[in-house]
C-alpha cells in the first residue's frame, strides 16, 4: 500500500472496498449487531448535527410511500396510544381551565376562526401553520389564557422552535 501518496492511496482504498465489499459488508453488521449502545448514541449525534437534513428526507419518505407511512404512523399511535391520549386530555384540560368565564359566543368564535386561518394558510402556502399562544397556558414563569388577544397564527416551524416559552 502506498503510503506517502494521498491519492494512490485513495485509490488503493477505493479497489480494497470494491474487491471486498462482502467482506466489509458482514464486518459492518457485526459491529453493530455487538456495539448497540454506541450505534445509538452516534445516530443520536447524527440526528442532534443534521435535523433539518433528517426532516427533509423523512418527508420525501413519506411522500414516496404514503401507504407505509401510514402504517408506521398507525403502529406508533398504537404502541403510544396511552400516552397519547394523556397529553390530549391534559391539553384539554389546560384550555378549559385557561379559558375565562368572562368569555363570550362571540370570543369562542373568533377563536374558532384563528384556527380555520390556520387551516386556510396550510393550504395556501403548502406548509403547516399552527395557533400559538403568545404567553403559554403552562409556562414556568408566566401563563396565559385562551383568549383571542393571547393567540397568533404562525409558521409551525416557528411554533416548535418556540416551544413553551414566552418571547417578548
Amino acid at each position: 500500500m502506498p503510503k506517502k501518496d494521498p491519492i494512490a492511496r485513495a485509490e488503493y482504498g477505493r479497489l480494497y472496498r470494491e474487491k471486498n465489499k462482502d467482506k466489509l459488508r458482514a464486518y459492518r453488521q457485526a459491529w453493530r449487531k455487538a456495539n448497540p449502545d454506541k450505534r445509538a448514541e452516534q445516530n443520536k449525534r447524527y440526528a442532534k448535527k443534521h435535523p433539518d437534513m433528517l426532516r427533509d428526507k423523512t418527508n420525501r419518505w413519506k411522500k414516496a410511500n404514503p401507504e407505509r407511512a401510514a402504517a408506521v404512523s398507525r403502529k406508533t399511535r398504537q404502541k403510544c396510544k396511552a400516552r397519547i391520549l394523556a397529553t390530549k386530555a391534559k391539553h384539554r384540560a389546560n384550555k378549559r381551565n385557561r379559558t375565562p368565564i368572562w368569555a363570550n359566543k362571540d370570543h369562542l368564535w373568533m377563536i374558532k376562526e384563528a384556527y380555520e386561518l390556520a387551516i386556510l394558510r396550510a393550504k395556501l402556502f403548502g406548509f403547516e401553520w399552527h395557533v400559538d399562544h403568545i404567553i403559554p397556558l403552562n409556562g414556568k414563569l408566566v401563563s396565559g389564557l385562551h383568549v383571542i388577544e393571547n393567540l397568533q397564527v404562525i409558521p409551525g416551524k416557528e411554533n416548535l422552535l418556540k416551544n413553551n416559552k414566552y418571547v417578548n
